[in-house]
């Protein structure tokens, strides 16, 4: 057998063609770009994604042969759909910050507390799509009356490639409109409360299941087979759960790209404020998750510090140096001082509050920003100072996990922003877990999950 997992990203679609054991046989990508506005709305064109998944199936010849369609997506993605499945507004992306005022009203009309009881998160902009669709159905009241179906880039997809509205637990309990410490379904409580008709939210199916064949519009924009079935996407850190091999309680997966993302998998539903607790896509379980700034850092202080250097002579040299750096008597990954030494003698005082681009646990509006500067800073122990701030949430979560859970002793890791020298720093960073690297981990559990389920 033959399958095509498709993995749609923040900045790119990748697809791979896989045999029945998972194996990737050959794969390809299409870019687009996410679009700032207003400095804190980013938004997402849904046609883009879609051409870029034809764009990336034209260049893999052999994808006509697959039997099975499987996709994983970036969520939070907030979108609005008409009948047909197309989209009446531009996606709100995980983010977009332009809701703040809705996750006031939120926490003042329905309670944190009652909130987070129900969810298992708090109604934070950027982290429950509540907040964008009671944004949206304000201020954009045209595209609010025309939208009969709301949902994430899933429920999309899978409309456009079989014309089947759905999505999986895992999406849905990021909504803030689910219940996801029960897996009871959409909350009529909180939909009551915030007059979001139950009618608009698609039906929840487990992640991986195959509700219809692909639709004779999407095989002729494609050359795949009118019919092949197409199994529901999910969520692609759940997703990479699964392709990592990971379904126990305890199991770690770091996910190291445009954000640095851990996910721990737990059987108890406990919630906290340093993290959301997500739906998972195997029965028991649920996930422990936090994000913070990862290869969008790395990149902006590359942009602005680094023009001088190649992408080579970067991430050779200079990131090389600063990964060993934040470990040479390390004394904390915060922004706090630490005694690091630049190798000269001089103690790393720099710190970093990895906000760039925001905050997505948090009412009140945060940005980034270096302290401990002094004329003897260096670029490099700035950069040392980002690395050790992006570690900060996944520290702090695996220190809150250790009091109710048993954590296991590896901690997986995948991702774009893999190099040895970024490999090496986790395992500096957490000497007591060994660091095990897997590839492509969203691709390979989109094939796992709908092979489960053909």
């Amino acid at each position: 057998m033959k399958l095509l997992s498709i993995d749609v990203g923040t900045s790119s679609v990748k697809i791979a063609l896989m045999d029945g054991d998972c194996t990737i046989l050959d794969s390809a990508k299409a870019r687009y770009q996410i679009r700032t506005t207003n400095v804190d709305w980013v938004e997402l064109d849904a046609d883009a994604i879609l051409a870029a998944i034809v764009e990336a199936i034209h260049k893999l010849p052999g994808a006509r042969d697959a039997e099975l369609v499987a996709f994983d997506n970036f969520s939070p993605s907030v979108m609005l759909m008409d009948e047909n499945g197309d989209a009446v507004h531009s996606i709100l992306t995980h983010l977009d910050r332009r809701s703040k005022r809705q996750t006031q009203e939120i926490l003042s009309d329905f309670g944190k507390e009652r909130f987070q009881a129900i969810t298992g998160i708090q109604p934070f902009t950027g982290g429950a799509s509540i907040t964008s669709f009671l944004w949206l159905k304000a201020n954009r009241p045209k595209e609010w009356a025309a939208c009969r179906r709301i949902g994430h880039i899933n429920t999309y997809v899978y409309k456009q490639l079989t014309g089947k509205w759905a999505i999986d637990p895992v999406n849905a309990s990021q909504t803030g409109l689910y219940e996801t410490i029960t897996n009871a379904g959409w909350s009529k409580e909180i939909c009551g409360a915030f007059s979001i008709p139950e009618g608009l939210l698609p039906e929840v199916l487990p992640a991986g299941t195959i509700a219809g064949g692909l639709t004779k519009r999407f095989a002729e924009l494609t050359g795949l087979r009118e019919g092949v079935p197409v199994a529901l996407g999910t969520n692609d850190a759940a997703s990479a759960q699964i392709g990592a091999g990971n379904g126990l309680a305890g199991d770690i997966l770091n996910i190291s790209g445009s954000s640095d993302m851990v996910s721990i998998l737990t059987d108890k539903p406990i919630v906290h404020d340093k993290y959301y607790l997500r739906g998972f896509c195997l029965p028991g379980l649920w996930q422990i998750y936090v994000t913070t700034a990862g290869g969008f850092a790395v990149d902006w202080f590359r942009a602005q510090f680094y023009r001088d250097l190649s992408g080579r002579q970067f991430f050779d040299e200079e990131f090389e140096g600063a990964a060993k750096l934040c470990t040479e008597g390390r004394g904390g990954a915060s922004g706090d001082s630490s005694a690091d030494s630049d190798g000269g003698g001089r103690a790393l005082s720099v710190g970093f509050t990895p906000y760039l681009a925001g905050d997505r646990q948090s009412l009140t509006p945060k940005q980034a920003s270096f302290t401990g500067l002094t004329l003897d800073t260096t670029r490099r122990q700035m950069l040392a100072a980002v690395l050790l701030a992006m570690h900060e949430p996944m520290r702090d979560v695996m220190e809150i996990c250790e009091a109710s859970i048993k954590l296991r002793g590896k901690i997986k890791l995948t991702g774009g922003m893999l190099s040895p020298a970024f490999v090496d720093l986790k395992r500096r960073l957490f000497p007591a877990y060994e660091v095990e690297v897997i590839d492509d981990c969203p691709l390979i559990g989109n094939a796992r999950l709908a092979l489960k389920n053909l």
